[in-house]
């Protein structure tokens, strides 16, 4: 009940002229996480860091770990989108098969925790969390996500994000 009328609230209450700009932020999440991993190894390899290019292959381990828990969650809990469902959400941007959970907001708060936790300067941590809340808020503005999707994508995020780290630990410590 409480997911539908805050959609409803979200979708219907658009700062005005907003709608491009959220989709620009939707359609454009997997090419920014691409775009901070290609940067990593860029750096990695003008820099000659074995330690960079360890952060890429676990930016890369994120990319891939999300989009197959994605697609497992989504065939599991075989959700119809919002806009499906209720006539008054509109579909403002792409959302084709199952609604639960959120795969741009999975993406966007894995890339951002894990990049937070290889790189802990304020600046970085504030930039690509603002970007991860960014793409959450445009997915239920949008009309193509329940609240409870773009929360389930954050949390499952952050935990993807913090265990793709802790899980390559071992690694820093023998190699």
């Amino acid at each position: 009940m409480y997911d539908i009328e805050l959609l409803n609230w979200l979708h219907n209450h658009l700062i005005p002229h907003s709608v491009p700009v959220l989709q620009f932020i939707s359609d454009t999440t997997t090419l920014v996480s691409i775009t901070m991993a290609l940067l990593v190894i860029i750096a990695a390899i003008v820099k000659r860091s074995k330690s960079l290019r360890l952060h890429f292959f676990k930016l890369v381990t994120v990319l891939i770990l999300v989009l197959f828990v994605t697609q497992g969650l989504k065939t599991l809990i075989d959700r119809d989108r919002p806009f499906t469902t209720y006539p008054n959400i509109e579909k403002l941007s792409s959302g084709g098969d199952s609604s639960f959970p959120s795969g741009h907001t999975m993406e966007a708060f894995a890339m951002a925790t894990v990049l937070s936790l290889l790189f802990s300067r304020r600046k970085i941590i504030i930039a690509v969390f603002i970007w991860a809340v960014l793409v959450a808020y445009s997915r239920m503005a949008l009309g193509v996500h329940y609240p409870s999707d773009v929360l389930a994508g954050n949390l499952i995020g952050i935990l993807i994000g913090w265990v793709v780290h802790r899980s390559f630990k071992p690694v820093l410590k023998t190699g």
